[in-house]
């Protein structure tokens, strides 16, 4: 079970990380850039709020290993 909540944080401190770069980067000089800037934020959010909660069911709730 260590093992399992050790590769939990780790996934969850990468997709953090990567979900941190992407709310980061810049807004592209296009037309629609108000529209963009609305839009970028919850969506990676969104992304990465789901991608949590698919870890935390695979970690608690799929039996990888049969006794």
């Amino acid at each position: 079970m260590a093992h399992r909540l050790r590769s939990l944080i780790v996934r969850s401190a990468i997709a953090a990380l990567i979900a941190w770069i992407l709310i980061s980067l810049p807004i592209p000089q296009i037309p629609a850039r108000t529209w963009f800037a609305f839009v970028q934020v919850p969506v990676v959010i969104f992304v990465l709020i789901c991608y949590i909660g698919k870890l935390l069911i695979d970690t608690f709730f799929y039996d990888r290993y049969k006794p």
